[in-house]
């Protein structure tokens, strides 16, 4: 009886070992856009060690967004767009960002 008990546990072990094989390392498919919603996270990372007066900008520009106050986060993205030494990736991120706040700006007016 014991011998059974353990050929059980040691198949169960067995197959929940296996079962954990099967994963694929296929990266998840991005997430679908929604309208009127803004995403700051792909702009965060497009600047790994941000200065001070882009740091400022960024936590104006999450406080805009966050309270959806549109206009004021165009202006800090506008800012964030005129400065000089930006990468084409770094500027691509401004891009997408402003395309954002644009088509957040026309789903919810202000009233």
């Amino acid at each position: 009886m014991k011998a059974i008990h353990y050929l059980l546990i040691v198949l169960t072990v067995g197959v929940l070992a296996l079962a954990g094989c099967g994963k694929s390392n296929k990266p998840a498919p991005p997430a679908a856009r929604v309208p009127g919603v803004v995403d700051l996270a792909q702009l965060q990372m497009a600047f790994p060690a941000p200065t001070p007066e882009i740091s400022t900008s960024f936590s104006k520009l999450g406080f805009a967004t966050r309270y959806r106050q549109f206009e004021p986060a165009l202006v800090e993205l506008d800012k964030l767009s005129r400065l000089p030494n930006l990468t084409e990736a770094q500027k691509k991120a401004v891009d997408e960002v402003i395309e954002q706040v644009k088509q957040a700006l026309a789903v919810n007016p202000k009233p």
